[in-house]
């Protein structure tokens, strides 16, 4: 019984940090540091879901996935402060509002 009532906690928990990390996804769309972060913890939240339910399951197919969940992550924020500095040398700024794909951006 302590087990379900420590598994319903860990599940809130990751339900409530999923919420904060798509709010954040949807009230910041200007600045690119606060989406990353939001992205992370939608990730995190994902991950504290899966290893939650795996070892309520007693499975290991859970935590398998979080490895994979985390290599991702560490390649997503790698890759996106990569374009985020090469995009501050190049303008000096990092807000997304200027930011416009369109036909004569893009040289085609």
């Amino acid at each position: 019984m302590k087990e379900l009532e420590m598994s319903f906690y860990l599940i809130t928990i990751s339900a409530i940090l999923f919420h904060i990390g798509m709010l954040g996804l949807v009230l910041n769309r200007g600045n690119i540091l606060k989406i990353i972060m939001s992205l992370e913890l939608l990730l995190l939240a994902v991950n504290l879901s899966f290893i939650t339910f795996s070892l309520y399951l007693d499975d290991m197919t859970g935590q398998i996935f979080v490895l994979f969940i985390l290599t991702l992550s560490a390649t997503e924020s790698s890759i996106g402060l990569s374009i985020l500095s090469a995009y501050n040398d190049h303008r000096d700024n990092i807000d997304l509002d200027p930011i416009k794909i369109s036909r004569k951006n893009l040289k085609i």
